[in-house]
């Protein structure tokens, strides 16, 4: 093999001769074209060849060479075991088909530790380029008509990558890849991104790894965790010119009026809002604290749809939780997302949500608002008071039931127990905390769960850039979970059901109860219903849709006693089902549609907010 230097000054035209001993007319053997396998002593016909050496101008991007030969020459024909640690891959190397070229070259890069695809550009033309997409290496080779063989003809090299070896392959080329898309598209979701994957490389990425590779992007975009303050104003700002985002910050200014530490943003989307208007009139609040070095605290408010699941509404990342923190975060709350009264506010009884809550001109009061208690946050409160496991289950039993006589029986055994402990409850108003004086207004949900609660910002843990990762992920989340909801509110009205699960399970549950009620006509519509089996009597009052049992006004449907009085009567039950759990209010909270992001190269760079530094430390 002639070895010419790609860049001697003296060198204009090289002439060199290879060696062909054909064996038939049609037929090409491999020759001595490098010094490896050359023969001296053949005799062979000589051909000249005249090559074209083109440099691209660029060491990092590689050589682009083209070699055009003369109208009658034979080409080189080499085995594929010829690439070996001292030869590279050059123009016009030919191989007898497709699959020797391929092995060929997937031999010179295994051991180069790199990787490449192939695809068929048109018939009998072959392109081969380096999986990592930021890479300049890249070969052509063609099915040459006059020969018959297939031959490289355009070779742009070396690779501008670093060596991938097996352990860590896989994770860096997924986020490589994905971070090209993740560029042009930023808030792809984790399927949609899986599904594109499956696309372009034949196999499916696990969830876990897409995730991993997607974190690794949002690293590598919008910097370590100190960044991301910086970039967060910007992403905002790309969420409300495509979605609508409502958005309010809270900062510390420098004596530059340009920079400011981070204190706190509050952020509801346009969809959620717009949602929250066909959902029953209920808001839960709470609070998490988030992984990262500055250990900043997240903030949500959501309501509950048609099917008992939480929907996200508003959320808020704060350098602390304080009386401030609340107070501001309700107060955006009601200036943004909701001026319904009416609302039924649940929290956990913390001094602080209560402070604010009551405070003077509060919309937070009645008539505009009801507060209740979480009954986990408030039976944690009283444990930390009291540390008694059985007045603790007590406790538990008395804010859970839905009877009044059976609180008052708890609560006289709390008393009995311990004089203290029945103090400290009693100083709460029941309304509050019992779900056997509540009036409905809670809809049944005594506790919050946490981890459903915060399903939507599932993403918030894993990720280190704490605050635009986490948004990032938690906008994924969120339109998934539009999108799952309203498939299956669609199979629901392809069925033709007019009420979603709670209202359906409950009717169910009659039909198929083997219970025998009886029914005894009181007066003013009331009616008296007890088993033939039992002594236990519940009065039913129709006009009120309230029951003895309390599940009636708890839940706002007919409980079983109700529905064994509408079956004596040949009414209709579903005249006393409240709307909110029908499917069309369940299909309308669901509704509105996510648009995309704009690539973030697009991003608003002037957003109204100061260049954003971490928080400051805590005096």
């Amino acid at each position: 093999m002639l070895e010419v230097p790609r860049n001697h000054p003296s060198v204009n035209n090289v002439e060199f001769y290879l060696e062909a001993k054909p064996t038939s007319d049609d037929v090409i053997v491999p020759v001595a074209c490098s010094s490896p396998l050359e023969s001296p002593g053949s005799s062979s016909k000589r051909q000249k060849t005249q090559p074209e050496i083109l440099d691209n101008n660029s060491g990092s991007a590689g050589i682009l060479v083209k070699v055009v030969n003369s109208d009658v020459l034979k080409p080189c024909l080499l085995p594929r075991l010829w690439i070996d640690d001292d030869h590279d891959m050059h123009l016009g190397l030919c191989f007898k088909d497709r699959n020797e070229l391929k092995m060929a070259v997937d031999w010179w890069s295994i051991k180069r530790r790199r990787n490449c695809i192939v695809r068929e550009t048109e018939k009998d033309m072959y392109m081969f380029q380096c999986v990592r997409w930021k890479c300049k290496w890249s070969l052509r080779a063609a099915r040459i008509e006059e020969h018959g063989l297939v031959e490289i003809t355009k070779y742009t090299a070396p690779h501008t990558c670093s060596p991938e070896y097996p352990k860590d392959f896989e994770s860096e080329f997924a986020a490589d890849e994905i971070e090209r898309v993740v560029r042009k598209q930023p808030t792809l979701s984790i399927a949609e991104l899986k599904k594109w994957w499956k696309e372009k490389t034949g196999y499916e990425l696990q969830t876990s790894k897409m995730r991993d590779g997607k974190l690794e992007v949002i690293k590598r975009v919008f910097g370590d965790e100190d960044q991301s303050f910086r970039v967060m104003p910007n992403l905002m700002s790309a969420f409300h010119s495509s979605n609508g985002l409502l958005v309010d910050w809270q900062y510390d200014l420098f004596p530059n009026p340009e920079f400011a530490s981070f204190r706190g943003v509050f952020w509801a989307f346009s969809q959620s809002i717009e949602g929250f208007q066909h959902c029953r009139p209920l808001i839960i609040v709470d609070t998490r604290v988030l992984n990262g070095k500055y250990q900043l605290k997240l903030m949500i408010a959501s309501g509950v749809d048609a099917a008992n699941n939480f929907f996200p509404l508003a959320f808020a990342v704060t350098k602390e939780v304080s009386t401030d923190s609340w107070r501001w975060f309700f107060t955006e709350i009601r200036e943004k997302v909701t001026q319904r009264k009416d609302l039924c506010l649940i929290s956990s009884p913390h001094p602080d949500i209560v402070a604010v809550v009551n405070e003077p001109g509060s919309l937070w009061q009645e008539p505009w608002a009801y507060h209740r208690f979480c009954l986990n946050h408030l039976r944690s409160q009283f444990l930390g008071v009291f540390r008694d496991f059985n007045l603790e289950s007590l406790v538990e039993q008395a804010g859970s039931t839905s009877q009044k006589e059976e609180f008052d029986s708890y609560m006289n055994d709390i008393k009995e127990k311990n004089p203290e402990a029945w103090k400290w409850l009693d100083r709460m108003p029941r309304h509050e905390w019992a779900l056997a004086h509540d009036s409905g207004l809670r809809y049944g949900i005594m506790e919050i769960d946490t981890e459903a609660l915060f399903a939507v910002c599932r993403g918030f843990p894993y990720c280190t850039v704490a605050m635009t990762g986490g948004v990032m992920l938690m906008f994924d989340e969120l339109r998934s979970s539009f999108d799952k909801s309203l498939s299956s509110i669609h199979c629901s009205l392809n069925r033709g059901d007019v009420y979603t699960e709670p209202v359906m399970d409950k009717l169910e549950e009659f039909m198929t109860d083997s219970i025998t009620y009886v029914i005894t006509p009181l007066e003013r519509d009331s009616f008296q219903v007890s088993e033939s089996s039992e002594k236990e009597e519940w009065i039913v009052q129709l006009n009120d849709s309230t029951c003895t049992c309390g599940e009636f006004q708890s839940f706002e449907f007919p409980c079983l006693h109700a529905l064994a009085v509408c079956e004596k009567l040949k009414i209709n039950p579903l005249q006393y089902v409240d709307d909110c759990y029908t499917v069309e209010r369940y299909c309308k909270t669901y509704a509105a549609t996510f648009s995309p992001v704009p690539e973030v190269s697009a991003w608003p760079e002037d957003c109204g907010v100061p260049t954003l530094f971490p928080p400051s430390p805590r005096n």
